[in-house]
């Protein structure tokens, strides 16, 4: 176990460490100075709080010792005088390297007093049991800092993975878009060619059945007599039944067609939209925020246009059944 001599000894090898390093920096090395001054600053305020909180107290309950108890607070409060003064002062400047040289010697002051004063007075005035209660309160609060220190470090690398992952998922998003928005005039060209295909097909179908039906009325009129006559004007009937519905389905097709070449111009200029405001943006708030918005954007669209598609299905359907009916009606009426 260490002793209370061990302690008052070993204690500023860790700052000694740190004013070494400090000295030797240059003006033009400023972040190197603000990381060494922060890491100085955070072990000489430990020190003497340490002091402080568990040596000074058992230290006062003997009164041969309050003196030096008093100079040792004093010389804490030159310390921390000291470490205000130098946090506001310019890294870059000759100012800061003459005062951290004052603070070093205010500091190994301090500790040639606590050897040469502190640490007799100390062994001479205190029971082995109460050094050793010291003893054993300062490193358990040390144990506790550094514990700390080490829960917040890995916090911090947690932290810088999280975001190094999010930054990815936003990348991969980001290049989604992108490549969506660049396939968007592909996919317009082949809706458009996919939607007039089917015109075609569908004004196909009907030249089809309507050759199919003047073949049947062929066949029929070498069957001769009464029966062939109503054969063959039935299948007129029909043939210009359906005639007039595939034209009406054709004409509906065609107007469909257009529909998707709209929707999907629409959607690839709202990829574009999108995308140029990722672009735009400067933090990743605000680039999530605009995928977000590029995200809904484009689900209300697929809803529209869904609906849109449904509604342009239903009504062509609907007028090539009235226009059937109607020509079927005008049929019958004829041959009544």
């Amino acid at each position: 176990m260490t002793t209370i001599r061990q302690l008052i000894q070993t204690s500023p090898a860790r700052a000694n460490e740190l004013f070494a390093k400090l000295v030797d920096t240059s003006e033009n090395a400023v972040k190197t100075r603000e990381k060494l001054f922060a890491e100085l600053k955070e072990e000489l305020e430990l020190l003497a709080s340490l002091e402080e909180q568990h040596l000074f107290p058992v230290l006062r309950k003997h009164k041969d010792l309050k003196d030096l108890v008093r100079e040792a607070l004093n010389d804490n409060k030159a310390t921390r005088k000291l470490l205000t003064e130098l946090d506001h002062t310019p890294k870059e400047s000759e100012e800061f390297a003459t005062r951290v040289a004052e603070l070093r010697r205010v500091f190994q002051q301090h500790v040639r007093d606590d050897k040469k004063e502190l640490l007799p007075a100390v062994l001479k005035a205190l029971s082995d049991e109460e050094a050793e209660a010291v003893v054993e309160r300062i490193e358990a609060e040390k144990a506790e800092i550094e514990e700390a220190k080490r829960a917040e470090a890995e916090e911090r690398r947690a932290e810088v993975r999280r975001e190094r992952e999010e930054a990815k998922r936003v990348q991969q998003a980001a290049e989604t878009v992108v490549n969506t928005a660049w396939a968007a005039p592909r996919t317009a060209q082949q809706a458009a060619t996919a939607a007039q295909e089917v015109a075609r097909s569908g004004a196909g179908a009907g030249a089809e059945v309507a050759r199919r039906m003047t073949e049947q009325v062929t066949e029929v009129s070498g069957a001769g007599g009464q029966r062939t006559q109503q054969l063959t004007e039935r299948a007129t009937q029909n043939l210009q039944a359906v005639t007039q519905s595939s034209a009406v389905l054709a004409r509906g097709i065609q107007e469909a067609s257009g529909e998707c070449l709209e929707m999907v111009q629409e959607r690839m200029q709202k990829n574009l939209d999108g995308v140029n405001a990722l672009f735009r943006c400067r933090s990743l708030p605000e680039f999530l925020e605009a995928q977000s918005s590029l995200m809904r954007d484009n689900l209300e669209l697929t809803l529209a246009n869904s609906r849109r598609i449904a509604e342009l299905s239903a009504r062509v359907a609907e007028t090539a059944a009235r226009a059937a009916t109607a020509e079927a009606n005008r049929s019958a009426g004829r041959a009544a």
